[in-house]
């Protein structure tokens, strides 16, 4: 007589069970004030990025801070002209999110928060017509 089972259900078979210590813990998203407006990171304030922005927006702002970041990460000390754009990436990725600039985005008028972004997300694509999307 013949057998047969699905390979998923014999690779199933031969797995062992997962246990507690070998499953990884998620990150948990860093605190907040209760305000909203700071997240606590190591006992630390930063500036929250502005809840209003559209989750098309943050991704495209995020690319561009994670960008920026890299850059001047792997920039040679060298080359200077190419370190000042990653910070500049940096900076202004940093205003579209809210992390920085005056006025606060919660002391900002909504059509204020708007424009911020999208200017930002304008130089941004001037500095990068590649990674625009």
């Amino acid at each position: 007589m013949r057998i047969t089972r699905s390979v998923s259900k014999m690779f199933e078979e031969r797995l062992p069970s997962p246990s507690k210590e070998t499953v990884q813990p998620r990150k948990s998203h860093p605190s907040k004030t209760d305000d909203g407006h700071y997240i606590i990171v190591n006992g630390r304030k930063w500036r929250a990025t502005d809840p209003m922005a559209p989750s098309d927006v943050l991704a495209e702002l995020k690319h561009f801070l994670a960008k920026g970041r890299s850059g001047a990460r792997r920039q040679n000390r060298d080359d200077s002209e190419k370190r000042q754009l990653s910070r500049k990436t940096t900076g202004l990725a940093k205003l579209g999110l809210g992390e920085r600039g005056k006025p606060e985005w919660w002391n900002d008028t909504n059509e204020g928060r708007k424009q911020r972004w999208e200017n930002t997300l304008t130089q941004l694509r001037e500095l990068h017509p590649s990674s625009s999307s």
